[in-house]
């Protein structure tokens, strides 16, 4: 079990980084000069790039092995980010940013699993998820003030120091790979895309407001980067909460209830983020909508394990971030556009529509899962 905590401790390191950059991205290419639409169309590179590449790295990923993926992974993230950070080669740098990720979208999951003994496999899910999006306060609480300090401009490059210090912790960690066998997917595909299709349908929904909630608060009631930073480190702080709950629910629930439970009492908090007109009451639900929205998501990571063989896994966990990344960055342009053409009252419709979408990707999680199928 060290093996696993190690794991933990480079995936602290990693998301704290991640969670810098993710937050601070907008603000970032904001500073540099870029028009919305141009950030909509960065954030559409940034995941599109995963898109491109999940079917070559699911084959690959199980023959190079999931700490070598992982490995390569961290070393393709710092060239990328010291080019994003000083302004250089902006798309191009997103771009190898989103193939770093991809490599670990498809390694760790499965290496984790391989690390714990099923029957701890979603108290382990929740503390990794819980540990890394923690690790958000700090990250966007820090960020928040270092941009206030030094510009927006130069927030990036202090990502970096984060993803150097997680290295260590994966370099040489002892474990098994087992056997590599080659990637079949034609006769799981339609398995495959059962257990997606809940998880696309909220994507979609959620590119259209999730990467822009920043720019949207800020907008709205007129706050500096660092209060903006300090509502969004509060309401990582209260997700890594919600998904250190989630094995008491999964143990009352079940894994698939856990899941939709959650996810359901999400939706009131997402409208009155939409519409309420005082900010304590927005950031309120915002701290709450995060929290039980993406709780679910180490539930599901564990749950699609029980239905996946140990070669299918990097290439789902691929593809599912692959076709996430694709309809989350359409719903991202499109919604840069709308933004382009109706300034902030744009979000009024935006906000429905991700309503409308979450609600049928939660009904249709109970259809996804409706039996086991080996």
């Amino acid at each position: 079990m060290r093996a696993a905590y190690r794991f933990l401790l480079a995936a602290f390191m990693w998301s704290f980084g991640g969670n810098l950059v993710h937050f601070f991205l907008n603000f970032h290419l904001e500073a540099l000069g870029y028009p919305r639409q141009a950030i909509g169309l960065a954030q559409a590179v940034l995941l599109l790039s995963g898109v491109v590449f999940a079917l070559p790295l699911a084959y690959l990923i199980p023959r190079l092995g999931y700490l070598r993926s992982l490995h390569l992974a961290f070393l393709l993230t710092l060239p990328a980010l010291l080019l994003l950070g000083l302004g250089l080669l902006v798309f191009p740098s997103l771009a190898l940013y989103g193939l770093a990720g991809a490599l670990v979208q498809g390694a760790a999951a499965p290496l984790l699993a391989r690390l714990v003994p099923e029957e701890k496999r979603v108290a382990f899910f929740s503390l990794q998820a819980a540990l890394t999006t923690a690790s958000g306060f700090f990250s966007t609480l820090l960020a928040g003030y270092l941009s206030d300090l030094f510009g927006a401009r130069q927030v990036l490059l202090f990502a970096l120091p984060f993803f150097l210090l997680g290295l260590p912790f994966v370099w040489g960690l002892p474990v098994l790979e087992g056997e590599r066998k080659p990637l079949r997917l034609s006769h799981r595909l339609f398995l495959w895309l059962r257990l997606l299709l809940p998880q696309l349908v909220i994507g979609l929904g959620a590119g259209l407001v999730i990467p822009f909630l920043n720019l949207y608060l800020k907008e709205k009631f007129g706050l500096t980067y660092g209060t903006t930073g300090f509502i969004f480190a509060l309401s990582a702080l209260a997700t890594g909460v919600a998904m250190l709950l989630q094995p008491l629910l999964v143990r009352h629930l079940g894994k698939l209830g856990a899941i939709v439970f959650v996810q359901a009492l999400s939706l009131p908090f997402l409208a009155a983020l939409a519409w309420a007109p005082w900010l304590p009451l927005v950031t309120f639900a915002l701290l709450i909508r995060g929290a039980l929205m993406n709780a679910a998501g180490p539930v599901y990571a564990a749950l699609v394990m029980d239905y996946l063989e140990e070669e299918e896994r990097p290439g789902f966990f691929l593809v599912e971030s692959a076709l996430w990344g694709l309809l989350f960055a359409l719903g991202s342009a499109l919604s840069g556009l709308v933004q382009g053409a109706m300034g902030l009252r744009a979000f009024d419709y935006l906000f429905g529509a991700t309503l409308a979408l979450y609600a049928l990707g939660i009904a249709l999680w109970p259809w996804a899962f409706r039996k086991r199928v080996n």
